[in-house]
């Protein structure tokens, strides 16, 4: 299944599902970010499953996620590819396995062809 692309990230917070940035996936890897921060890692496919690891970090004011406001942390990705076009997935902290977030992409385009 070939998922690389350009991808939008959401999270569901308290009002609904919102916008977590702009990602490139490509060749195993994953960067991206938003207007307060960006992120980088790795990426892996198996079957339907999904994986990543990604280091975020917050150059503008950061949030509070995780139950913790923190500018700089790494986070694990684990979820199913329900078509070559989503993402549904759910995101732990690289050093605490709680709380989740309950997280989704959505495939906006393919890699252009050089």
């Amino acid at each position: 299944m070939n998922i690389e692309g350009v991808w939008t990230g959401e999270i569901l917070g308290p009002y609904e599902w919102e916008n977590s940035g702009v990602y490139i996936l490509e060749s195993g890897r994953i960067i991206g970010g938003n207007n307060r921060h960006y992120s980088h890692g790795t990426y892996e496919v198996d079957g339907e499953q999904y994986h990543a690891h990604v280091h975020v970090h917050y150059y503008g004011p950061p949030r509070a996620i995780f139950s913790e406001i923190k500018s700089d942390f790494r986070i694990i990705v684990r979820g199913k590819v329900t078509d070559e076009s989503l993402i549904e997935a759910e995101i732990v902290r690289s050093d605490r396995p709680h709380p989740t977030v309950v997280y989704r992409m959505t495939k906006r385009m393919d890699l252009p062809s050089t």
